[in-house]
């Protein structure tokens, strides 16, 4: 993996749910590239970081 899209869990239940945080900056270029005006992160980076959550919590169970 080349990049780790979580910064933290709030709440990690092994085998059973997990809560991550992604820490958001508008300085970050993919948020204006969408929708010029209007910031908004790419659906495509939300299910990335779904993703990844849920990978490490099935790696862990």
């Amino acid at each position: 993996m080349r990049w780790f899209w979580i910064d933290r869990f709030d709440e990690f239940v092994r085998g059973r749910h997990a809560t991550a945080v992604k820490n958001v900056s508008l300085a970050e270029e993919h948020l204006h590239d969408h929708f010029p005006g209007a910031a908004l992160m790419p659906n495509s980076l939300v299910v990335e970081g779904m993703a990844q959550a849920a990978g490490l919590l099935v790696a862990d169970a």
